[in-house]
């Protein structure tokens, strides 16, 4: 907060009053506002209100407040926020530790010191040494001061993740488990806590989600043959080999969608090959989902040769089987310019 005797002097000079006659007014004498507006003494509590109705402001403005804003902590977001465009880390741990100092017990503040104190001993402490250590230790008592007490989610949830990329780096893997866990995105935030093999494998898991769900929004809508073309090139780039397992049920699916935008642009060969194609992914599928329900089937692509595909595991939304999906495509009305085709005909008949 600016200190009382800044605003006393700001708002004095404002209304055109020297120092003697401030104290004159306030019946104190003309050191004491001298030391007031340095920052030697501060006016005694009784003087407030006078000095308020002197200066013709609020008890808030005159304390630094105005209008419920503390103008101090608008000045403090704006040299924070201004280190964030410079890259000063070194100037971003002062503010925050002024800040924090300020404003004790601040949750918000704690956050800026943690972070920027991880910040500074990446920045500007020697790898591995007892300077760093202690900077990163720091960090860690004022994330764990934030969730312990905070009870606002999202800054808690900040605190989180600060704490779990904070403890690895000084050798409390285990703690930061336990803290991942508590995140609402705890399975990346685990990746960070785990070594070896663990943390191979939970990489993979996190790669293997995030494929699956940026296949499904380039699929979203199934009208965009780039876009669904393209999620076929992600399942086939993360899986080079060919040995989809599951995702012969997602490629199967891809193709039919990319035969309904061939169809509608009359591209009608391209949309029966296309068709074809997804036939063949629904028969693979079918072999290999009879297999994983016995025993679970490895992934060999080097990307995912950590994961499984497990049968057991699988939630069925329907009684019929794939090939049985594949025949109620081809009866959608998308496909009705195809049906005079012969190869289209053959195709109902498998």
């Amino acid at each position: 907060m600016i200190h009382i005797g800044t605003k006393i002097k700001e708002l004095r000079k404002k209304k055109d009053i020297t120092q003697e006659k401030l104290a004159e007014y306030m019946n104190v004498s003309f050191q004491a506002v001298s030391k007031w507006e340095t920052g030697a003494a501060s006016p005694d509590l009784s003087l407030i209100v006078p000095l308020a109705c002197l200066l013709e402001v609020s008890t808030d403005e005159l304390l630094g407040m105005k209008n419920g804003s503390d103008e101090r902590q608008e000045e403090l977001h704006r040299l924070w926020k201004e280190t964030w465009s410079t890259g000063d880390t070194a100037k971003r741990y002062e503010i925050s530790r002024t800040a924090v100092a300020e404003y004790p017990g601040k949750f918000e503040y704690l956050i800026w010191l943690a972070d920027a104190e991880v910040s500074y001993a990446i920045h500007h402490c020697e790898k591995h040494s007892e300077v760093q250590k202690s900077h990163l230790e720091n960090a860690v008592k004022h994330y764990e001061m934030v969730i312990a007490d905070c009870t606002d989610t999202e800054m808690r949830n900040d605190a989180i993740y600060g704490i779990v990329m904070t403890l690895p780096d000084i050798g409390r893997r285990e703690e930061a488990a336990v803290y991942a866990k508590m995140h609402p995105k705890a399975d990346e935030l685990l990746m960070w806590c785990l070594t070896g093999e663990e943390k191979e494998k939970c990489r993979q898991r996190l790669i293997h989600g995030c494929m699956d769900k940026l296949v499904g929004w380039l699929e979203f809508g199934k009208h965009d043959l780039a876009s669904i073309r393209a999620a076929e090139t992600i399942i086939k780039t993360i899986i080079p080999d060919g040995n989809y397992l599951y995702h012969n049920d997602t490629l199967m699916h891809n193709y039919i969608w990319q035969a309904m935008c061939l169809t509608r642009e009359k591209r009608f060969d391209e949309a029966v090959e296309a068709l074809k194609t997804s036939h063949r992914y629904a028969v693979a599928y079918m072999d290999v989902y009879s297999q994983a329900k016995k025993q679970p089937i490895a992934y060999t692509s080097p990307i995912l040769n950590q994961l499984h595909f497990d049968g057991k595991d699988m939630s069925i939304s329907g009684t019929t089987t794939l090939a049985e999906d594949f025949r109620e495509y081809l009866s959608w009305q998308q496909f009705d310019p195809l049906r005079d085709r012969e190869d289209f005909k053959a195709l109902l008949a498998l």
